[in-house]
């Protein structure tokens, strides 16, 4: 006889998103570094795309963990698309 499906528990689903918050920041500076160092080995060009990617990698990072926060907080995010913020014009 197989037993019923269980709910999963919404504590265990917050404890890894929370856990997950560690490793965000370190692998999107870690690509974008890693990704700029590809490129100025190839280009011959050392610090230049290492550092622009590394540094697009830390906001692309900064973004996530304030996107996550957000969805975890449950508090609506910002409105999306033209015209549908504060003092926008609606269609």
């Amino acid at each position: 006889m197989t037993q019923p499906r269980r709910e999963p528990d919404p504590n265990l689903r917050l404890l890894g998103d929370v856990l997950s918050f560690g490793w965000v920041l370190p692998a999107c500076l870690a690509a974008g570094g890693g990704l700029g160092w590809l490129l100025d080995r190839w280009l011959g060009s050392f610090p230049a795309a290492t550092a622009v990617l590394g540094i697009l990698g830390f906001l692309g990072g900064i973004r996530q963990l304030l996107r996550e926060s957000v969805k975890l907080e449950g508090t609506p995010g910002p409105p999306a698309g033209p015209g549908s913020g504060p003092g926008g014009i609606e269609p």
